[in-house]
């Protein structure tokens, strides 16, 4: 099962680590907890007549000279027969502002319109949680709270002009420090913007890794829902309100993913139903 690319922020042994003990399963030895994982396959796996369970896995992650590697994991314990709810898909409540309306379609008229949306959907989010707008050189937008700047660069699609804007965030890393926040924002659906679902998620798989080393946010806006933001490779931790929004929003992006896929399905099939024939 790949565990990175589109479908949520860049997995860690850590969360491979805690998504198996709350099955019940504990791992012999597994490498750093702050590895980022690439992949992780189930291999083998048995349930004894006493109800213990054995499952290996081939785990492929990033170690600490940058290198990929792969190497099986065992796992053993108890498997935890319980009900696990289904993450609600209504974004995270905000604290302190009133939520922002939706819109009523996930299609944009134009670039422009898409990037206006993504700045206020983040503008809102950040002052939210106590940032305040502020000007920085060489970003799209710039929010401030206290000592911890977040700059923020905005595109309507994932494609080599994002690659570039993602580029110069990492520019902005080497010159500002790790004490600040980076992201490139674009919006979660982008069919209207020329690209689909599959070439975003081919886009992410090939650069979000390296995006993720360098510490770059990437972060979609639902395109009818400007209070739900999507994390994707990294987010602020170290901001533990911001950081508990994001851990509730990458939890609901299969759904939403799911809902627009459905979205799109009827949508062909309507304008196949009037087409001429």
């Amino acid at each position: 099962r790949r565990t990175n690319g589109f479908f949520g922020r860049m997995t860690t042994i850590k969360d491979v680590r805690e998504i198996f003990a709350q099955k019940g399963l504990r791992f012999q030895h597994l490498p750093p907890d702050d590895y980022v994982v690439k992949s992780a396959k189930v291999v083998e796996r048995h349930i004894f007549p006493n109800g213990d369970s054995m499952a290996a896995l081939n785990i492929t992650y990033i170690n600490d000279k940058g290198k990929a590697v792969s190497d099986l994991f065992v796992c053993e314990g108890k498997i935890k027969k319980s009900k696990v709810d289904t993450p609600l898909i209504e974004p995270p409540a905000l604290t302190q502002l009133k939520s922002l309306p939706m819109r009523e379609t996930f299609e944009f008229g134009s670039d422009n319109e898409a990037i206006e949306y993504i700045k206020m959907a983040l503008t809102h989010l950040l002052k939210d949680n106590d940032y305040t707008p502020a000007e920085a050189e060489g970003c799209d937008l710039y929010l401030k709270k206290s000592s911890a700047g977040f700059f923020i660069n905005i595109t309507p699609r994932f494609d080599e002009v994002a690659l570039a804007k993602a580029n110069a965030l990492v520019d902005l890393r080497m010159k500002h420090g790790n004490d600040n926040f980076f992201a490139l924002a674009a919006p979660s659906f982008q069919d209207s913007m020329g690209l689909s679902l599959l070439l975003q998620e081919r886009w992410l798989s090939i650069n979000g890794e390296l995006l993720a080393a360098h510490r770059i946010g990437v972060y979609t806006v639902n395109n009818k829902n400007p209070n739900q933001i999507f994390p994707f490779t990294v987010y602020p931790q170290k901001d533990r309100k911001l950081a508990r929004y994001f851990i509730a929003t990458t939890q609901q992006w299969s759904l939403m993913r799911d809902k627009y896929l459905q979205y799109r399905a009827e949508k062909e099939r309507k304008d196949t139903a009037i087409s001429p024939q």
